[in-house]
């Protein structure tokens, strides 16, 4: 059996509690022998559950240090989706184990910052990679393996702001269409919604509108130059799962570091030009 241990800030958010139910399920859906057996925090959620509860709740020892969670499991899930300014800090043993590590949404606040921690985790030879559950969209893996490579367009759609949701739409674009963006310009719409044009210099563009709204649900346009189609959000937390216990067990990334690195300075780059509109900014990472 695959020991898995998930490493946090702390333990009582929306993806630590779901995961749990997630990985049993592809367990029976895919015949994975996996589980969730170690988890460690290093902090308490404030007005929520300790590390304590979340651990009596979900059936799995609470490790007394990060030392004693990488020891006992085979693959560690770094967590904190909600916050990745603190990834760094939890991924700082995980990256040095040598063991496969998820970690969850965004990889890290910044390009410079990434690419310290996967340089990190190069010299210590642990295998890591990160993606926004977007990526494995039902629709998203159907249509990349019928039509990779001769996408010119993609538009995208969704909520909240660019600090936290911005890569569930980024992640999409780079997933479909590669690499590669040259330039970004943001268009002035309104205070809190974000509309951006992605240019590849080579005929490839893509457009990214995000709205505050939380109802605002992703939606993805596809287009070949001639003929398009929706690609719908739905689907891919099952999805998602499979694909890191397939990552945990083969060691083989399904998602390279140049793709996650672009997509950091994308976000980068977007929030740079929302500052200033209507101009395009070059790319560099």
């Amino acid at each position: 059996m695959l020991k898995i241990g998930f490493a946090d800030y702390y333990l009582d958010n929306w993806h630590a509690n779901y995961y749990p139910g997630f990985l049993r399920e592809v367990n029976t859906k895919y015949g994975h022998d996996a589980a969730l057996t170690e988890a460690y925090a290093l902090y308490d959620k404030k007005q929520g559950m300790t590390t304590k509860e979340w651990c009596r709740k979900n059936h799995v020892h609470q490790a007394s240090s990060m030392e004693e969670l990488i020891e006992r499991v085979d693959a560690i899930m770094v967590i904190a989706a909600d916050d990745s300014r603190w990834h760094e800090e939890v991924c700082r043993l995980p990256l040095a184990s040598g063991k496969p590590v998820f970690v969850d949404k965004t990889f890290a606040p910044d390009v410079e910052t990434g690419r310290r921690m996967f340089e990190y985790a190069k010299k210590h030879h642990t295998p890591v990679f990160s993606s926004s559950a977007q990526r494995f969209c039902e629709s998203i893996l159907n249509y990349k393996e019928r039509e990779q490579g001769s996408t010119k367009f993609m538009s995208t759609v969704g909520p909240h702001d660019l600090d936290n949701y911005a890569v569930h739409q980024f992640e999409p674009i780079v997933a479909v269409m590669g690499t590669g963006v040259r330039r970004v310009k943001s268009f002035a719409v309104g205070s809190k919604v974000t509309q951006l044009i992605l240019d590849y210099g080579d005929g490839r563009m893509a457009s990214f509108t995000q709205t505050p709204n939380p109802w605002a649900e992703f939606n993805f346009m596809v287009s070949d130059g001639e003929k398009g189609e929706r690609l719908d959000s739905s689907d891919y937390y099952l999805n998602t799962m499979k694909a890191i216990l397939d990552f945990f067990e083969t060691k083989q990334l399904p998602v390279r570091e140049d793709e996650t690195l672009e997509i950091l300075a994308l976000i980068e780059a977007a929030k740079k030009a929302r500052e200033l509109p209507d101009s395009w900014l070059e790319i560099t990472y």
